[in-house]
């Protein structure tokens, strides 16, 4: 049997204005999904699988902006999934907050 960790994950609607940025500052797109391990981002950025890149975490609402390291793990038709790579504590606290308000949003 193949034992995986799992991580819940939450939808986040696209007016949640939720999203993934360069450090730069450059708008990649929004994320459509989220999990303590890792993200949907809906791009149009093409990612090699495999690739690591540097992110910085944005939800507009909350007024977190959280740097990350995440690694491509696959694409679909809803963009291209990253799983976080040596996740900082503040940046886990960060993600929880983001995955808080989404979970009670969903469940109202």
């Amino acid at each position: 049997m193949d034992e995986r960790r799992s991580f819940d994950r939450i939808q986040i609607p696209e007016s949640a204005g939720v999203y993934a940025a360069t450090p730069q500052g450059e708008r990649l797109g929004g994320i459509v999904m989220l999990g303590r391990g890792g993200f949907l981002l809906a791009t149009g950025q093409k990612f090699e699988s495999g690739q690591a890149r540097e992110f910085v975490l944005t939800d507009e609402t909350q007024r977190v902006r959280t740097p990350v390291r995440a690694v491509a793990r696959y694409t679909s038709s809803q963009g291209v999934g990253f799983e976080f790579e040596d996740l900082k504590a503040d940046a886990a606290v960060e993600i929880g907050v983001i995955i808080g308000k989404h979970s009670i949003q969903g469940q109202a």
